[in-house]
């Protein structure tokens, strides 16, 4: 049994100045081609990269059929209505193919060993399908005089039924279901598949994608690939005239051209004196930019010369450039843009201005910070939980004691990317109070999604006092060493707070929630207005901070404010000059 590769290629007409079809697989990306990148991550014992098939949308001629022939590993350019007889003839009745669409890209990348735990556990035709991560659907509901009572928003697998009309990934089809198969994507595939009655299954892809057929979505995975890349210099070639620029062999480059690195050089690559040339930007191999011509942000397909004193900027070029030709599209429309089996054929114009050369800088040293904020949470919270399990144990005996019911309340939050986990507290209300909130809910004193009434009936009498004393949150500790929760961060809250403020929940769901934080010891005095845009604004200045060093502050603040009994100037913690202040009108509540 083998599980054998089959990956769709098509045209991509957004090229600057192409003078022949330029196929997706065949452009540049990090030091090979997006073909190589792919075979790459794919590469695994179940994966049999050997008897590779490259399935173009297209009519494939010999030039493009023997860029493959050429390559160090042979890959076998099969056309639509061939590839039901070429399975027959190269496939054993047990392998198993996966088919894969490169267009639509997991930013996390494709992991080998998870598409061979499919394979292995089901036996059927598997469909990995993509929901945008942030793709919402809203329900409003209103009273019988049309004015709204409250707005429900959706994500996720919220809306799980609609993946049938979906983009699909990548497919695992078992050989012996394709006679007398012909398809050209993978939707058709599913769809012939499904007539024929053959088992499925749908599964979700754990990774936010873009779409490499729009030209804003290919650089922005370029980009991506070359803030992670480590920037090593190749010596084969000339002296790396700048940090993080990675020079191929037979490369010429004037000392007095101007390289800002990430770059990338192909082989053979010239560059001429007072060229500028700003990454993040690859350039293909024997391509040539001129005395005075300046690249910026972009990418260069082999063979490219770019004429003296030309311009390109945030595009994928090829040919002879001559001018100025650059975009002006915004970097997070690559993100939220909704794919589709055509290209349009205004996309040809369409570009995105890239992060700064800076960017791959300011990626590593907020990874830095992320590992340090790791080892602090295990060790921190490994040293508390021996230290205060004394008192931990003591608590329980007196939850046990003053009510009937478990120790521990267990409620289901949002972490980081939007998964759920089971956030431990001390158990400080008669048990089943949560199923009452929603006759409550009317008597909440603060605004936006959460609920907080004086004098809640529900709190039991030693519940009152773990509450104000905040010894309810130490079971959070538990959290924070798994990896759940960190002890500086967003508030944990649950989906239904989180779906209110679109932004305010991609900043706060790009962190581990904690349990303490920014909103917890800047907000104001006066705790029981719960000001929502106040929380807000500080999840997203926390965000926007994050370091090391702002979550040790913001911990000394916790013990210095005793947990909070009054404010920090937000100054006295950040950059930002400006504290919270109450807007005077109040958001009505939905």
């Amino acid at each position: 049994m083998a599980l054998i590769p089959v990956i769709l290629d098509s045209d991509v007409p957004y090229v600057l100045h192409r003078t022949r079809p330029v196929s997706l697989l065949s452009l540049p990306l990090g030091e090979g081609t997006v073909l190589d990148h792919l075979l790459h991550m794919l590469a695994g014992q179940d994966i049999s990269l050997d008897q590779t098939m490259v399935m173009p949308h297209f009519t494939a001629t010999e030039a493009y059929c023997r860029d493959f022939d050429d390559r160090e590993r042979a890959v076998r350019v099969v056309a639509p209505e061939a590839m039901a007889d070429t399975l027959g003839a190269a496939c054993e009745i047990t392998d198993t193919l996966l088919v894969v669409n490169p267009r639509l890209w997991p930013m996390a990348g494709y992991d080998s060993s998870i598409i061979a735990r499919q394979f292995r556990e089901y036996q059927g035709v598997t469909n990995v399908v993509h929901l945008d991560a942030e793709a919402t659907r809203e329900l409003i509901e209103h009273d019988s005089n049309g004015h709204v009572k409250r707005i429900r928003r959706y994500y996720n697998l919220m809306h799980w039924p609609e993946a049938a009309r979906t983009a699909i990934a990548y497919s695992l089809v078992p050989v012996s279901a394709m006679k007398n198969v012909v398809f050209q994507s993978l939707a058709e595939l599913r769809v012939q598949l499904t007539a024929r009655g053959l088992l499925s299954r749908d599964l979700p892809l754990d990774s936010v994608a873009i779409d490499l057929g729009r030209q804003r979505g290919f650089l922005r995975l370029h980009e991506t690939l070359l803030a992670n890349m480590e920037g090593e210099k190749r010596r084969n070639g000339p002296e790396a005239p700048a940090p993080e620029v990675t020079i191929g062999p037979g490369c010429r480059v004037s000392p007095k051209a101007d390289l800002i690195g990430p770059l990338v050089l192909h082989a053979n690559v010239v560059i001429g004196e007072g060229a500028v040339v700003v990454g993040p930007s690859l350039i293909g191999r024997d391509s040539i930019i001129r005395d005075g011509a300046t690249v910026i942000q972009s990418v260069l397909l082999p063979g490219t010369d770019v004429a003296s004193d030309a311009l390109i900027r945030h595009r994928v070029a090829s040919g002879a450039c001559h001018g100025m030709t650059a975009g002006h599209e915004s970097l997070a429309e690559a993100a939220t843009e909704t794919y589709s089996e055509d290209v349009p054929d205004g996309d040809q114009d369409s570009a995105v201005p890239l992060h700064t050369a800076s960017t791959s800088l300011a990626t590593r040293h907020r990874r830095v910070h992320a590992i340090m904020k790791r080892i602090v949470d295990v060790t921190l919270s490994v040293v508390a939980l021996v230290v205060l399990s004394p008192l931990m144990l003591f608590l329980a005996v007196l939850i046990k004691l003053d009510s009937s019911g478990p120790v521990f309340f267990i409620h289901r939050r949002e972490r980081r990317g939007g998964k759920d986990f089971p956030c431990l507290k001390f158990r400080t209300m008669a048990q089943g109070a949560h199923l009452q909130q929603r006759q409550l809910y009317a008597q909440s004193q603060v605004d936006g999604p959460q609920f907080k009434m004086h004098n809640d009936p529900r709190v039991t009498r030693l519940g009152r006092w773990l509450r104000a004393t905040n010894l309810d949150e130490l079971p959070q500790l538990i959290n924070v060493l798994v990896g759940h929760m960190s002890l500086v961060g967003p508030r944990p809250s649950p989906f239904r707070e989180n779906q209110i403020c679109v932004p305010w929940r991609l900043a706060r769901l790009s962190v581990r929630p904690g349990i303490t934080g920014l909103w917890q010891v800047c907000r104001q005095d006066d705790r029981s207005r719960g000001d929502f845009h106040e929380w807000i604004y500080y999840d997203i200045a926390y965000v926007r901070h994050f370091s090391i060093w702002l979550d040790f502050k913001i911990f000394v603040a916790t013990i210095v404010t005793l947990g909070g009994r009054w404010s920090v100037p937000l100054s006295w913690l950040t950059r930002d000059s400006l504290t919270w202040r109450q807007p005077q009108i109040q958001a009505s509540r939905l």
